[in-house]
């Protein structure tokens, strides 16, 4: 088990790395069960909202996915100085890699229908045990819960955006508990090449969301949660 760090008041897994992460989260012995989140610095001041806030605190796996939080915790915790970010992205492929290696049952949810499709059609190749999927526009949610309750999924991940990911992970946890559950965002695009990633030049740097940000001006006002994280760091608010 790992010690668990924190961000303002945001619990966190001191996990070195990816590698070490996945080889916990599903291996020979078991499937991890809770919620996966990955935690950046949007999500962390997103988290003043009661109710982000509420399933942050109280969610099993928290992992630091962005540079800045990687950064604060370095600040924070001296002794932990060789933490290292762990992009969601690459995780869930980390983590299907395994499902597909030790035939864990898989159930995707969320993007659309045609990101989907070409997601399925990708890890069927790879030999991943996909027992059922549901793409992101849906209105029966009651069908989706008892689905995945009776596909006996060991491994889901939903791809909704937050907090509709969340909501939703909750939800059918109380249904399905004994499975790992992840929110991947856009990770179904990113992986079937519908959206560019940033080049890995630009992760290094911390440059992801600069890059996001040119292929997506609309995001600009996301960018304004980037500025009060640094203004919460530099004040040590975190």
């Amino acid at each position: 088990m790992f010690e668990t760090l924190e961000v303002r008041g945001i619990p966190l897994q001191a996990v070195q790395n990816l590698d070490i992460f996945a080889n916990f989260l599903i291996n020979k012995e078991r499937v991890q069960t809770g919620k996966l989140i990955a935690i950046n610095a949007e999500k962390v001041v997103l988290s003043q909202e009661p109710e982000l806030g509420k399933i942050l605190k109280h969610n099993e796996w928290n992992y630091a996915d962005g540079v800045s939080v990687v950064c604060t915790l370095k600040k924070k915790y001296p002794q932990y100085q060789n933490l290292e970010r762990i992009a969601g992205a690459d995780l869930w492929q980390a983590l299907m890699k395994r499902a597909g290696d030790l035939q864990v049952p898989v159930f995707l949810i969320g993007a659309k229908e045609n990101v989907l499709t070409q997601t399925l059609e990708k890890l069927k190749e790879q030999n991943i045990a996909v027992v059922g999927w549901q793409d992101g526009y849906f209105t029966d949610e009651e069908g989706l819960l008892e689905r995945v309750k009776q596909s006996g999924a060991k491994f889901i991940s939903v791809a909704m955006g937050s907090p509709k990911q969340e909501r939703l992970m909750i939800k059918l946890q109380e249904a399905h508990p004994k499975a790992l559950y992840m929110g991947v965002g856009g990770t179904y695009d990113v992986f079937v090449g519908a959206a560019k990633r940033a080049p890995k030049s630009w992760q290094k740097l911390g440059l992801e969301w600069f890059y996001r940000l040119l292929q997506q001006p609309t995001r600009y006002k996301r960018q304004f949660n980037l500025l009060k994280y640094t203004y919460y760091y530099l004040t040590k608010q975190l």
